[in-house]
């Protein structure tokens, strides 16, 4: 199956004569859930759609556990999990700290919060990526596609 795509026009607001360029988008098919996944892995191995839903729990709790404790947690084929942070916003008005200057500017182990949980894809799936191929979807390919997701 093919990567389906659209080609969107970019308006060039700037010059007095401007091209027309375009940029591809990804239409996304819809979204996988962990039943139709499980289901999709029990298929291709021995495990039940139990066994595999278990091994994803068990996954997500142990990645949690790891990332919290300031691990990269790495699965072959897949990639390389890692937690980015950022800081609070805090009001330095009602900072009664009697710190020094160069002190308040900086950060605190309770001023910080998880940003977001990063992911780097493997090179394996980098690579299978590369063979992946798209298709340009069109008005006509579209329309039985929202028929069917309204019913």
């Amino acid at each position: 199956m093919s990567i389906p795509y659209r080609l969107t026009e970019v308006k060039d607001n700037i010059n007095d004569k401007p091209k027309k360029t375009y940029y591809a988008k990804v239409i996304t098919r819809g979204t996988v859930d962990t039943l139709m996944l499980c289901r999709d892995i029990a298929s291709k191995c021995t495990l039940t759609v139990a066994d595999v839903r278990a091994a994803i729990e068990a996954i997500s709790e142990s990645m949690g556990e790891f990332l919290k404790d300031g691990y990269n947690v790495y699965i072959d084929s897949l990639g390389t999990f890692s937690i980015s942070a950022e800081t609070k916003k805090h009001d330095e008005e009602n900072d009664d700290d009697d710190d020094q200057i160069e002190e308040k500017n900086e950060p605190k182990g309770q001023q910080l919060k998880v940003k977001n949980i990063n992911f780097r894809p493997s090179v394996r799936m980098k690579d299978d990526m590369k063979e992946a191929s798209f298709i340009r979807e069109t008005e006509e390919r579209q329309m039985p596609r929202l028929a069917r997701r309204r019913r």
